[in-house]
């Protein structure tokens, strides 16, 4: 079989793409190598040799994403990536958020950061800073081989964005050799179409990039023997760390609150779990950090904390990417057959900072004497192995799908069974980190209350102590004031253990206010502590307040028991039900489901809340728009995105936790409407139908209606049916309204629903042929009309020619093969309507073409019979058609309909939730600072 030619394929992106991913693994891989042989010892010839790759690299990696931007912007198909994260209907401003969708786009955003990071380094000529860019380099080797998509023998090495979609897929598509003017794009993930997307990874990778900084001094301190110096330099790069990787963090918990559905800013969720842990680690490593260059203690430890922070790092790429987390996180990539060499990066990366640590951690300079329980540096040490032992407490439950995944590897290898060793993940993930993580928080909380009133290398002890003691007792005590006071006004009881929490939580915020008025007299260098760890109570206590206060208001269990298939008892208490346009009370408000909208894959819902005084007067309304979003097929229901109130004292949350099963999917939509028995019947104005639930009565008919989400054009004809439906149980009368229109040769159909009663009416398409009767049955007349004249016809109708077009559109001319071709624009006024119609008039070498128009209101249908070029009149036959009111119109109906008039919501009222954001803010931002107070550090370094 000949090979096939295939068209349209942008096959030169296909070759330069490979070629720039190799030119960028193999320019890192030669620093690498540069390092290895000369044992990181430099001379200034390698040096250049260093830089010169550098740019190489960093010139490829540039040019790698820009060329990927330029496919997924053309909409270049042919390419798997493209194919797989684009569509022609994904706006512009998601490009971005497309291409980081793909592990291939997260490799390389990973790679532009260090990329950008390393330009700092470039500059340098000095041993360690240099030794520092060579790590970095060797850091975006590994990530580039991820992308190399090559294969020895039958290993796999790398993905390739680059990948035509041909060579990863066999289908008959691909025996076309036009198959690319045949595909369409998948598009991207709707739950990631949010601004948020489009800020928060960027954001978040730069912060898992720049952890290789504090990583790669650690390493290079250590094969440098350099024991102290390293440690200024450092500091400032693991607080500007620090404070991207938690504005990363904070943003995600944005995201999280703001476009998902499980009720909250943080689940504990796998994912989450694994950005935490790197941050949590970093902050250990700079309090060890700060302890180093005060006093000298510390300095392995801070080596050692530098070190699993990147570990982490690169451990929460191997969970995210390597699909082991698919069953127990939404957020985890799909397996990609990249696993062992995640496994590798998390290898290397681990092995060589701790090979250094035990080759060369003899020469690291320690102080004789040990920390004093009274100084400062006692109780940061303290605090960071507290944030340690959360890290790794949140890092082994996370963890158990890995090690059970481990077990079977050995039971595979060994020939038996160790299913019985397999650990659960908990059911509950937040009751179960919530059990350890607040004592952390409790403890991390005091520790730095209290090292906030020591000094380092305390002198002088007993005058200190004694001073210390009166200090941290006021403390003390104001924080146990203010916590008793809070939860008297603010909690109905509190568990003991949560009262411990609203105090350190106080204690925290006071001892940090205190420290920076008495203490740092107003001093703003010594303020970045004091906002961080005020910060971290502002949190704590934001994190109470939600989390005892949390209050859910879609409640009402009286009102909806029996409502519909009486759902469990559990769900009464957390779900209402709505049904469109009957208010409900709920715990305090009044709420009422309104109308919904379907625009671009999302159907907007408006709820109206409001509360009543007691003469039942509204007061205090406002309206939410919670959203179910579609996946881009429109074939199932993507996600549920919430809407939120926002106020200063809290925040009202509205979610669609439930829409009729018919409109879930399309299989349950094609179900519902195959489940629809309809019977015709023919009824004539204010004839009746009587079946055995039901009366129906046409009282009226329209030409005029205005359907919904829909655009009228002038020469559509439409007929609206009025019909009272009477249900004789108890006697209870509806209308239903159900209508047609016809445009050209299309037809569409507005069914009328009446959700309380089951009952769906239909005019079916037979209606026009009904009103319409064959041309030549009709009883013909000829006028003459001028442009612009008109006349009077039977019936009161008024006929006016109001141009003549000499401009037929080219379709019709060739449809009809004409020579020559006119129309005319006619207005026809009866006593109820005035409407519009087109008449054409064809010249076909000797053979005239003229075929009638018919209208439905008023009944006519007309014909161009001739122009007269020396009077300038245009003849028309016309004949009128049977009074509508006088025939009997077809009328479909169904009396098993299923419901769609109903959605189920949960609101939830979350106090204090600001004092979350503005906590974890004060937090990130006291890192800012305090990097900011440290960047003549670099600037010497430079």
């Amino acid at each position: 079989m000949s090979p096939v030619n295939y068209l349209n394929e942008h096959l030169w992106i296909h070759y330069t793409g490979h070629f720039l991913v190799l030119l960028a693994f193999f320019s890192a891989a030669y620093v690498v190598a540069i390092g290895l042989l000369n044992k990181f010892d430099l001379t200034p010839s390698w040096i250049r040799a260093v830089k010169i790759a550098f740019l190489i690299h960093i010139a490829s990696v540039f040019s790698v994403i820009g060329l990927i931007l330029y496919m997924m912007r053309n909409h270049y198909y042919e390419f798997e990536y493209v194919w797989a994260h684009v569509s022609d209907e994904l706006p512009m401003k998601y490009i971005l958020s497309a291409f980081w969708e793909g592990q291939e786009g997260s490799f390389l955003l990973w790679m532009f950061w260090n990329c950008i990071l390393g330009i700092y380094f470039f500059r340098q000529v000095k041993s360690i800073p240099i030794t520092v860019l060579v790590i970095l380099i060797g850091v975006n080797a590994i990530l580039t081989s991820m992308l190399l998509g090559i294969h020895i023998g039958e290993t796999k090495i790398g993905s390739s964005p680059f990948n035509l979609l041909r060579y990863t897929m066999d289908i008959p598509l691909f025996a076309n050799a036009d198959y690319v003017s045949l595909l369409k794009g998948n598009g991207l993930n709707p739950l990631l179409q949010n601004y948020w997307m489009i800020i928060h990874p960027p954001t978040l990778f730069l912060g898992f990039a720049s952890t290789v900084i504090p990583y790669a001094y650690a390493c290079a301190a250590l094969i440098h023997r350099n024991s102290g110096s390293w440690l200024s330099e450092t500091l400032p790069w693991s607080l500007i760390s620090g404070f991207v990787l938690g504005t990363g963090i904070l943003m995600g918990g944005a995201w999280a609150y703001e476009a998902l559905s499980f009720g909250g800013y943080w689940a504990w969720d796998p994912v989450e779990n694994m950005s935490l842990v790197p941050w949590l680690i970093l902050v250990a490593a700079i309090h060890t950090n700060l302890i180093a260059k005060a006093t000298g203690h510390s300095i392995k430890p801070t080596l050692i904390l530098y070190s699993l922070s990147f570990i982490f790092v690169c451990y929460s790429s191997f969970l995210t990417r390597s699909g082991i987390l698919g069953d127990s996180s939404a957020h985890a990539f799909t397996q990609m057959g990249l696993e062992w060499q995640l496994v590798a990066l998390c290898v290397a990366c681990t092995l060589f900072p701790f090979y250094l640590f035990f080759k060369n951690h003899k020469f690291i300079e320690v102080p004789a004497k040990e920390e004093e329980i009274q100084s400062r540096e006692f109780w940061m040490f303290i605090g960071s192995l507290v944030l340690l032992f959360s890290a790794l407490l949140i890092s082994f439950t996370t963890s158990i799908p890995v090690y059970n995944k481990l077990l079977d590897l050995a039971a595979s290898i060994l020939g038996t069974d160790f299913t019985s060793l397999h650990r659960s993940i908990p059911l509950d993930p937040v009751a179960h980190h919530n059990q350890f993580q607040l004592w952390c928080a409790v403890f991390i909380s005091i520790i730095s209350g209290i090292a906030l009133f020591l000094r380092y290398n305390p002198k002088d002890q007993n005058g200190r102590l004694k001073l210390f003691f009166i200090r941290i007792s006021k403390a003390l005590l104001l924080s146990g004031l203010i916590a008793f006071a809070v939860q008297l006004f603010s909690f109905q009881k509190l568990h003991w253990s949560h009262y411990l929490f609203l105090f350190a939580a106080w204690f925290s915020i006071i001892a940090s206010a205190w420290y920076f008025i008495s203490l740092a007299k107003g001093n703003f260098s010594l303020a970045a502590s004091v906002i961080s760890h005020g910060g971290f109570g502002l949190l704590l206590l934001g994190i109470l307040f939600t989390g005892i206060n949390k209050q859910i208001l879609s409640t009402n269990i009286f009102a909806q028991e029996g409502l519909l298939d009486s759902p469990e008892a559990e769900e009464l208490s957390k779900h209402l039900t709505l049904i469109r346009n009957e208010p409900m009370f709920m715990n305090g408000y009044w709420v009422e489901y309104s109308t919904d909208t379907f625009l671009h894959k999302v159907r907007k819902y408006t709820l109206k809340f409001w509360h009543e005084d007691s003469l039942g007067h509204r007061k205090d309304s406002f309206l939410l728009y919670p959203e179910i979003q579609y996946d881009n097929k429109l074939t199932k229901v993507a996600a549920s995105n919430p809407s939120i109130l926002r106020n200063v004292h809290e925040d009202i949350f509205s979610l669609v936790a439930q829409i009729p099963q018919s409109q879930v999917d399309v299989e349950s939509a094609k179900q519902a409407e195959d489940s629809l028995r309809f019977s015709l019947h023919f009824l004539q104005l204010n004839d009746s139908l009587e079946s055995e639930d039901y009366v129906f009565t046409l009282k009226n008919l329209k030409s005029q209606f205005y359907p919904v989400d829909f655009e009228l054009k002038p020469m559509d004809q439409l007929l609206q049916m009025e019909l009272d439906v009477k249900r004789k149980s108890d006697g209870k009368i509806v209308q239903s309204t159900p209508a047609i229109l016809f445009r050209e040769n299309l037809i569409y159909k507005f069914p009328s629903k009446l959700e309380s009663f089951g009952v769906r009416t239909n005019i079916p398409d037979t209606l026009y042929s009904t009103l319409v009767p064959a041309y030549t049955d009709l009883r013909k007349n000829n006028i003459q009309l001028k442009s612009g004249g008109e006349i009077t016809i039977e019936n009161g109708i008024r006929i006016k020619l109001v141009k003549l077009n000499r401009n037929v559109p080219e379709e019709l001319m060739k449809a009809s093969g004409a020579d020559v071709g006119v129309s005319a624009l006619l207005e026809l006024h009866s006593v109820k309507d005035t409407q519009q119609i087109e008449c054409f008039f064809f010249i076909r070498g000797n053979q005239i073409i003229s075929l009638p128009v018919s209208n439905l209101f008023p009944g006519i249908s007309l014909r161009f019979m001739k122009i007269n070029p020396q009077t300038e009149e245009m003849s028309f036959e016309y004949g009128l058609h049977p009074d509508p009111v006088s025939v009997k119109l077809p009328l479909e109906i169904s009396e098993n309909d299923v419901r769609t008039d109903f959605i189920v919501i949960q609101v939830i009222r979350f106090p204090w939730i600001n004092l979350v954001w503005l906590g974890s803010i004060f937090m990130v931002l006291g890192m800012l600072i305090g990097a900011y107070q440290r960047r003549k550090v670099l600037t010497h370094v430079v």
